[in-house]
């Protein structure tokens, strides 16, 4: 409004005020816009999630342990770990896994990229250091589920190797078993059931891996999933003869 008033009593016309005012106005929300989006890539003078932990946290020890649920659940906690990129089929051998394993009586849970950032990460983008932090929370969510005696099938893209292997050290080795979903990218794109290729094809999504955002594949996963080459049922079939001999229990064995 300043700027208006001025440019009209300097130029006499009203109009002439108007116009100068609004490409400021204008000129400004696009300078200011691209700034922000700039500095938070250059990430300068920002403290986002870096603060000191409390030094005033104490552990509490319970009576009931992850031991005494393992026994009265008849099942040994394992957490199954599916990486690969979008569409490759992570999600779909999650559910055929999770399936079988419940008609075999034993417990899990599922925990999926999509569903995870509905809630607990709801707050963050898909930047590289929310990237980084979406998985360090699913891990410490992994353990959690674990500690309570469950089978947690964890189904995410999780580009980055030093996550992956974070999360493995998280849980235990013992406990972590790698499923890299292997998919070729032009068979992932063909299938792009939630048309997110093509909105990164556009530029309508940004850092989205395999177009603008590398995926660094498994050195040295538990086992390779060809969801492009095998049939589910054969695969699943190879899941199990890993999985089961780490989830089963001498009880297991009896019944």
């Amino acid at each position: 409004m300043d700027t208006v008033l001025v440019a009209w009593l300097i130029s006499g016309n009203p109009m002439t005020g108007f116009k100068i005012g609004a490409t400021e106005v204008i000129t400004k929300m696009v300078l200011y816009y691209f700034h922000e989006r700039i500095w938070y890539k250059v990430n300068f003078g920002l403290e986002r999630r870096k603060e000191k932990p409390a030094k005033n946290i104490i552990s509490q020890e319970f009576k009931i342990d992850r031991e005494n649920r393992e026994a009265l659940l008849g099942q040994r906690p394992l957490l199954i770990w599916f990486t690969g990129l979008s569409g490759s089929g992570k999600s779909t051998m999650a559910n055929l896994l999770e399936a079988e394993l419940h008609a075999r009586g034993f417990k899990t849970y599922i925990l999926d990229g999509d569903n995870v950032r509905r809630g607990l990460c709801k707050d963050l983008t898909f930047t590289e250091e929310d990237r980084i932090e979406n998985i360090r929370r699913i891990g410490e969510v992994s353990r959690l589920f674990m500690d309570a005696g469950l089978i947690v099938l964890s189904s995410f893209v999780s580009p980055f190797q030093n996550d992956r292997e974070r999360v493995r050290q998280l849980v235990g080795s013992d406990r972590f078993v790698e499923v890299f979903v292997d998919c070729p990218l032009e068979i992932c794109e063909k299938r792009d059931v939630k048309g997110l290729y093509k909105m990164a094809r556009r530029g309508e999504v940004n850092n989205f891996t395999g177009i603008d955002s590398p995926y660094e594949n498994p050195t040295n996963p538990d086992i390779v999933l060809k969801t492009a080459e095998e049939d589910p049922q054969d695969l699943l079939n190879r899941l199990l003869t890993i999985v089961e001999p780490k989830i089963t229990t001498h009880k297991n064995g009896e019944v």
